[in-house]
């Protein structure tokens, strides 16, 4: 059996760790379709209160232009916290979150339809536990999302209870300034694994819940290590030390 090359590991450490993007990008994305169900103008302060009951977290944003009728979604200064478990206090700070969307199709039972998606993330940070990829604020906010009821959503036609909901996004544009990793939160292994402008853009085009994977997900995860590894190679050779301190450390537990 053939044994994974040191770059191999090292890249795949990386892509778990940067492609939590796509994590928040479907978070963002999905915060802007309850923001359609939940009055529109009203939408920020309904989110955070159920943000803050399911997970802790808290949202605001510095202007809502929202106009359901005429199918647009769109905050602008949009910040979400971290859940009160978390000693670090900003999750997520964006400039913009712009969502136009083809309303009449969210009633006909078929497939949902967005012309635009824009997200313009200004500063993003994940903190973790001693596993920061297992135990982090992203997956807390995830799951607080998850459990947010979709007020007077319409009900989808009759179909297999796996299937998933079809979706059309004709054009998707993420940008994203700055991305901070700390591990350790709240403990005296505190260390800030990554703290780097990326000035990351990523684009995409006629995106289906069939080809999500394949247009977003894997390319989005490539160029965000791409992205990494050419303006701070010295991220692998960080990454490779937190591993390997963690390897020792499990190795030398399971030997006591």
């Amino acid at each position: 059996m053939s044994v994974p090359s040191k770059s191999t590991r090292l890249g795949s450490a990386l892509r778990k760790l940067l492609t939590m993007l796509c994590g928040v990008v479907l978070f963002l994305v999905m915060l802007g379709l309850l923001g359609v169900w939940a009055l529109g103008r009203f939408s920020p302060k309904l989110l955070d209160s159920s943000l803050a009951t399911r997970s802790g977290a808290h949202l605001a944003v510095a202007t809502n232009d929202t106009n359901l009728f005429a199918g647009r979604v769109a905050y602008t200064g949009l910040t979400i916290t971290n859940p009160t478990r978390w000693t670090e206090k900003e999750f997520l700070k964006a400039r913009r979150l712009a969502i136009d969307l083809d309303l009449p199709t969210f009633f006909e039972g078929g497939s949902r339809v967005f012309h635009d998606v824009e997200l313009d993330i200004e500063h993003l940070t994940i903190v973790g536990k001693a596993d920061f990829l297992a135990d982090n604020n992203a997956k807390d906010i995830f799951n607080g999302l998850k459990s947010v009821p979709v007020a007077n959503a319409p009900t989808p036609p009759p179909g297999p209870p796996s299937a998933k909901q079809p979706f059309l996004i004709k054009h998707l544009r993420v940008r994203v300034d700055r991305i901070t990793i700390i591990s350790g939160d709240g403990t005296d292994l505190r260390k800030v694994v990554v703290d780097q402008a990326f000035n990351y853009v990523f684009e995409a085009r006629d995106i289906t819940e069939r080809n999500f994977d394949e247009k977003v997900s894997r390319p989005m995860g490539t160029q965000a290590v791409q992205t990494a590894v050419q303006q701070q190679p010295e991220l692998l050779l960080d990454l490779a030390r937190e591993r390997l301190r963690k390897s020792v450390t499990e190795k030398l537990r399971r030997e006591k």
